[in-house]
């Protein structure tokens, strides 16, 4: 009966077929004070998801919080990507003049699609902009200029040595992901983790120190850096491929 019971669900999960992998958007500014505005998407994130295994969808921004679960009736995954700074009124602090503040609906949305998400055990991969937010979300804080918060620290939204190595902790899902101590990746960002939010812990941090991984709420995983921005990286694949098995009903995929 046991063996009956694990083949039909084992059956179950072949005909699902590919997941379907919800992925924000970002906004580009088309006149002042977002009057007008156009969403855009990195292709990159869209190959990544595909090479995966992964049937990606973009999600427009919908202002009305009651949406986003009904959003999230239709995929499998979602992904948070990379975009401008959060207003550092999310996070109870006034504006430096250094940031550059993405538009508020946009957080409001990619706020409401991460709360629905944990409600429904959706797997969620946050990317950048995305780990920041997810941090804010459980009422961490952001350092919004690094160079200018952080003493010592290296330019992270270098266009000429856009790599850097990062440093693994041990037993993390990072780990588990990627086998390794450390790793090299492709950073572009000048905001990052300052305080921690509730449950949220670093896992993987830059040379310089700078948070690049952090873990805690369940079927999440976020880190700072852009892995769809090296597809030949085969460390980097896997980031990708483990998130895509997370969406095929297993809490906790072997890899």
């Amino acid at each position: 009966m046991k063996r009956h019971k694990r083949r039909k669900k084992r059956d179950r999960r072949q005909k699902k077929g590919k997941p379907i992998i919800g992925i924000t958007c970002e906004v580009v500014k088309l006149k002042p004070y977002f009057a007008e505005f156009e969403l855009s998407c990195d292709y990159r994130y869209v190959r990544a998801v595909i090479r995966a295994g992964g049937i990606p969808m973009l999600l427009p921004i919908n202002p009305f919080s009651r949406d986003a679960a009904k959003v999230l009736e239709h995929i499998d995954g979602l992904v948070i990507i990379g975009g401008a700074d959060i207003h550092p009124s999310f996070y109870g602090e006034k504006s430096k003049q250094k940031i550059q503040p993405i538009y508020r609906g946009r957080t409001y949305f990619e706020m409401h699609l991460y709360k629905a998400a944990q409600k429904k055990k959706i797997p969620v991969l946050a990317i950048c902009h995305g780990m920041q937010l997810l941090n804010v979300i459980y009422g961490g804080t952001l350092h919004q200029d690094i160079q200018s918060e952080v003493k010592g620290a290296k330019d992270h939204c270098s266009k000429r040595q856009p790599l850097h190595r990062v440093e693994i902790q041990p037993g993390s899902l990072c780990h588990k992901i990627f086998r390794k101590r450390s790793v090299v990746v492709h950073s572009h960002h000048h905001q990052a983790v300052k305080v921690p939010g509730h449950s949220i812990r670093i896992t993987a941090v830059a040379e310089d120190g700078i948070p690049e991984a952090i873990e805690g709420p369940p079927r999440t995983i976020a880190v700072q850096w852009h892995p769809e921005r090296t597809p030949k990286d085969s460390s980097q694949a896997k980031l990708f491929r483990y998130f895509i098995r997370l969406t095929r009903e297993n809490p906790d995929p072997s890899f």
